[in-house]
């Protein structure tokens, strides 16, 4: 069977991921539950036929966007260790974004070893600088991205107050973005560099021609995601199998 994780990355793209980690939905660890609920999904279910299970469903937990530094107020906590990867920084897995900070964490350490061999404090600023640059604005857009999801399924599950339109001049959201990446080619192609980690996402949130299109797009089409959802009373079906 296909992993959880898995899963929660196809859920995701559903709105309803978070639920999946809920005591309600244990039942899901069951292989046929689990196929069950992916089946609810619609633009999910046909995927269901052609995949071929290899492993039993693997439960996931503690998912947790953290961010770790060794620079406080500029002065090394440590110097002669250094961190890369998970160490420094973790994230929600629905983006995906655990192998590209890993990889360019280490090019960067390889960089500040060469140009600072004999000076481990400076090798430790160095590499804080550069986790600046390429870590630190993914684990934002990440957090910010799981704050708004968390934010409508707590009004869309528990009832809780809406959260406030996003009305921040000369930006976009990333919903946004990924509600108008399913109608127009400039917000689709913005959204991948979203999600491929090509540029630091403020680059593209703040692109004033990804605004002008995804603003445009979401006058016509509605703000609403285009996929097809599950009803509560089908979750639950499913989830009783």
């Amino acid at each position: 069977m296909v992993t959880l994780s898995a899963s929660a990355r196809i859920a995701s793209a559903g709105g309803f991921s978070a639920i999946l980690l809920k005591a309600r939905f244990r039942t899901v660890r069951d292989p046929q539950v689990f196929t069950a609920v992916l089946r609810t999904i619609p633009i999910y279910a046909a995927w269901l036929e052609v995949m071929d299970p290899i492993t039993d469903v693997f439960p996931m937990a503690g998912l947790h966007n953290t961010l770790r530094r060794l620079v406080v107020d500029g002065i090394p906590v440590a110097t002669g260790l250094h961190a890369i990867g998970d160490s420094v920084c973790t994230t929600n897995p629905t983006l995906g974004r655990g192998l590209a900070p890993a990889l360019s964490g280490a090019a960067d350490l390889a960089d500040t070893i060469g140009e600072h061999a004999a000076d481990p404090a400076a090798q430790a600023l160095a590499l804080d600088r550069l986790a600046d640059a390429h870590v630190v604005p993914f684990y934002q857009d990440q957090a910010a991205i799981d704050a708004a999801r968390l934010a409508i399924m707590r009004h869309t599950i528990f009832g809780a107050p809406p959260p406030p339109p996003s009305e921040t001049p000369g930006r976009v959201t990333y919903s946004q973005l990924r509600v108008a990446a399913s109608y127009d080619p400039t917000a689709f192609r913005a959204f991948w560099k979203i999600n491929g980690m090509v540029c630091p996402p403020d680059e593209v949130y703040t692109d004033p021609d990804v605004i002008a299109c995804t603003q445009e797009t979401l006058r016509r089409h509605g703000a609403a995601p285009p996929v097809a959802q599950p009803t509560h009373e089908h979750l639950l079906a499913a989830l009783a199998r």
